[in-house]
């Protein structure tokens, strides 16, 4: 295996685990507020640092987390994931 191919190989292993992370997350929180009548009140899963917190709060707020947080993250991480997979397939 030459070391490009090693290297796309370990690439592949952290992002597709970032990947994974993300998208476990995100489909328990779905789940959590969908049981919850998507109440926001309550935090759930890990907690993110805000970029534009407020003096008193410097963490994001459940409703900010589930609603553009989680789906960024979901998406980058899926395609970079993808990118990824077409450089180990060929395709790229």
């Amino acid at each position: 295996m030459t070391d490009g191919r090693s290297a796309l190989w370990l690439a592949f292993v952290l992002v597709g685990g970032f990947c994974a992370y993300s998208w476990y997350w995100y489909i328990r929180s779905f789940i959590f507020y969908f049981k919850n009548d998507f109440d926001f009140s309550k935090d759930f899963g890990p907690k993110f640092r805000s970029e534009f917190a407020e003096h008193d709060q410097d963490w994001v707020k459940p409703r900010e987390k589930f609603l553009f947080d989680w789906p960024i993250w979901v998406l980058a991480t899926s395609f970079f994931t993808l990118v990824v997979v077409l450089a180990l397939v060929g395709i790229i």
